[in-house]
Formats: structure tokens, C-alpha cells, sequence
């Protein structure tokens, strides 16, 4: 019996991993990105609009705390996203006086067609790809000739992404871990038959 359980075991680790490194590799293919169009060139400068890319970081936002949201709403309370998702709220708080300030147009967005990765291992390495890239488009406006309090918000936005980014990076280790155990619930018939949706509601990861 103990042999069984041991052999039994070890399958399900091996399972587990090879399940969680299909999960993360697969992570940028759940990933959605703003649509890029948006930005526009100033022809006298050279740089992009202040509007465009105020636009586009306000709708980076709006998109990297509806996706949390959706995440937290399918796997249940779990960490970083149930703090990073309160950060994401307060990076909009930044950047809506910018539009007042500059007169603006607040840009509208839809959240209906996000799409939740398949497991939280790779909810986290969506998570890593879509902090990266928030850094890189940081990094580019700040490039440019920009107003002082929109550089000091973008500084800060900048700053903010690189932490979520070694929280996404750090608690991979620990979706590898839920991932692992809903597998052994499924194993064992023990798991949640219910759906998707409610699969990980028992990991909550909360500390």
C-alpha cells in the first residue's frame, strides 16, 4: 500500500508540473493587449499625442484590473492578484486628473471579451507578461518631451509595475502548488464538478 501511495504520488507531481509548464508557456496566448492603433504621432515633434498616450496607458489600466478582477472572480481570493488589483485601482486614480487637466476625452472600455487563462499557474505568467509590458510602455512615454506631472505619474505607474512584477514572478511558485492540488482532486475524484468558473473557488490563497 505504501509502495501504491508512493508511486501514486510521485505520478501526480510529475502530472503536476507538466500540467503547470503547459499552463505558464500558454500564458501570453490568454493575454489580451490595447490595440496599439490608438497612438498617434505628433508630426511636428515626432513623439507620440499626449492624448494618445494617455489614452492608451488609462486603457492599459482599465484592462490589467478587469482581467484581475475576472481572475479572482474564477480561482477565488487569491494573492497577488486580490492586492494588485487594489494597486491597479489607484494607478487609474493617477491618471484620471490628466484628463481634466489637459481636457481629455475619457476613452470607454468593454470588458466583456477577456478571456481567463486556463489555470491559475498561468494566470500568474499572464500576470508576469502583462507587468513586463507595462514597464516597456512606461519606459517608452517616458522617453519623450512629456509635462512634469504626467512624467511624475508615469514614474510612479513605472515604479508600481516592477513590484507586481516580482510579486507575479515570486507566487508562481505557489499557483504551481494550487494547480497541482486540483489536480490531485480530479485524480482522486474529490474535486469540484461544477464548472470552470467555480473549479478554483477552494484555493484561496489568502495569508
Amino acid at each position: 500500500m505504501k509502495k501504491w501511495f508512493a508511486l501514486s504520488f510521485m505520478s501526480i507531481l510529475v502530472m503536476g508540473f507538466l500540467f503547470v509548464g503547459i499552463s505558464v508557456s500558454a500564458a501570453t496566448e490568454d493575454l489580451d493587449t490595447v490595440d496599439g492603433s490608438i497612438l498617434e504621432v505628433d508630426d511636428t515633434t515626432g513623439d507620440y499625442t499626449l492624448e494618445s498616450i494617455l489614452t492608451f496607458a488609462l486603457l492599459d489600466e482599465y484592462l490589467a484590473k478587469a482581467t484581475y478582477e475576472k481572475i479572482i472572480e474564477v480561482y477565488g481570493d487569491i494573492r497577488p492578484f486580490n492586492r494588485i488589483v487594489l494597486a491597479e485601482q489607484r494607478h487609474i486614480d493617477l491618471l484620471l486628473p490628466l484628463f481634466e487637466t489637459y481636457g481629455i476625452t475619457l476613452p470607454t472600455f468593454d470588458a466583456s471579451d477577456i478571456i481567463v487563462p486556463e489555470s491559475i499557474s498561468s494566470a500568474l505568467g499572464a500576470g508576469v507578461e502583462a507587468e513586463k509590458a507595462n514597464i516597456l510602455m512606461y519606459e517608452n512615454f517616458l522617453s519623450q518631451d512629456l509635462p512634469e506631472d504626467v512624467r511624475f505619474v508615469f514614474e510612479a505607474l513605472k515604479t508600481a509595475s516592477q513590484k507586481h512584477l516580482s510579486a507575479f514572478s515570486r507566487d508562481r511558485f505557489i499557483g504551481a502548488g494550487y494547480d497541482m492540488a486540483y489536480q490531485w482532486q480530479r485524480m482522486f475524484g474529490h474535486g469540484n464538478k461544477n464548472s470552470r468558473g467555480q473549479a478554483g473557488q477552494g484555493f484561496s490563497g489568502r495569508h
